[in-house]
């Protein structure tokens, strides 16, 4: 079955990124690092939905490996206990994670999050590709999903975002009282981003093809972060309601950054600066949630703001000494996760 390194490298890539963005400490923070209050897009704007574009990359080549000859016995039912049960460990571990240190009662624990949000747009994404294989649906179901979306908040506002997420999970389980950021309607456009992703994975696996789908996923990538820039003309960018223009900007830039790598790793084979991401990127459950654990745990027993001090004692800008930290957990996690991948231990969902 063809694996892309590239791929691997990106995932390795995004997951670092997340890392670095969730590890900002201190009173001033390098701008791009921080995500946007409302409309306009930033750097770290950018990374969520490039792993939601990775996720559905890498769902056509595993769901694709009768075409190299792997075949496959399990009837659709079956495939469909294997996407709910994905579904169910990324989401359970998701709410976990929300709920360390374990110092509040479960009623006020936060239930949406990055990982729940990863699970509910698989979920669908994944069943939907399963019954609906050709690619012809797949980018029906895409338009289909944003333009609906973009009737819904056109139609009733962008408040019946938090409204829904109020209703369906209570005001005590939600990252601010009225509003979630990977709440339950705003999943509807990233399901799009995962098929969006899918779609890529279909240009790029051209076996019998030296350069692949390279050239054609670039050209792609260019218009729809074109057609993601004027659309936000009429329906601004926003990463909290994850607006259609988002999804089509994000995307495009997601292949263009993608078909960039596959052309430095697969057709130039330079691959000898690729481990560092590998490692992260082949155990990304792991290490994200290490990150997570980590950060929270430092957080409780002064470990960050003890080590954020010792670089401000340098008279390093208050941004700098914060990238360095959240450098440092990188550094961390990364170490952490490398005996895993010299084992050739993989701890997926």
């Amino acid at each position: 079955m063809k694996r892309f390194l590239s791929l691997d490298v990106f995932r390795g890539m995004t997951i670092l990124a997340m890392i670095i963005l969730n590890n900002q400490t201190g009173g001033s923070v390098f701008a791009p690092l921080v995500h946007s209050a409302g409309d306009g897009v930033t750097f770290a704007d950018m990374i969520f939905p490039f792993f939601l574009f990775i996720v559905g990359a890498a769902m056509w080549f595993s769901t694709h490996r009768h075409d190299y000859g792997i075949r496959s016995s399990r009837s659709k039912a079956q495939q469909m206990v294997h996407i709910f049960r994905r579904t169910s460990i990324l989401f359970g571990v998701g709410v976990l994670l929300n709920w360390i240190p374990f110092d509040s009662y479960f009623a006020f624990v936060r239930i949406p999050g990055v990982l729940q949000r990863i699970a509910w747009a698989y979920f669908f994404a994944a069943a939907l590709t399963l019954y609906i294989p050709r690619m012809q649906g797949v980018t029906l179901s895409i338009v289909v999903l944003l333009a609906g979306y973009w009737f819904l908040l056109d139609s009733l506002g962008t408040e019946v975002v938090g409204r829904v997420d109020m209703a369906v999970f209570g005001s005590a389980h939600l990252y601010r009282p009225t509003f979630d950021p990977e709440g339950l309607l705003s999943t509807i456009p990233a399901i799009a981003s995962v098929l969006i992703g899918y779609a890529a994975g279909r240009i790029m696996d051209r076996p019998n093809s030296a350069s692949g789908g390279i050239g054609p996923l670039m050209v792609l990538g260019l218009l729809l972060t074109g057609a993601g820039w004027l659309f936000g003309l009429f329906s601004p960018m926003n990463k909290p309601l994850w607006t259609p223009s988002y999804v089509l900007f994000t995307s495009g830039v997601a292949m263009g950054i993608w078909s960039v790598l596959s052309f430095i790793i697969e057709y130039m084979q330079a691959q000898r600066w690729c481990e560092f991401f590998t490692i992260a990127g082949t155990n990304s459950l792991f290490i994200y949630s290490l990150s997570i654990v980590l950060a929270k745990l430092f957080g409780l027993w002064g470990v960050t703001r003890a080590v954020y001090g010792f670089y401000q004692s340098y008279h390093v800008p208050d941004a700098v000494a914060s990238l360095m930290w959240a450098a440092t957990m990188v550094l961390l996690c990364w170490l952490i996760t490398w005996p895993l991948y010299r084992m050739r231990i993989f701890i997926t969902a």
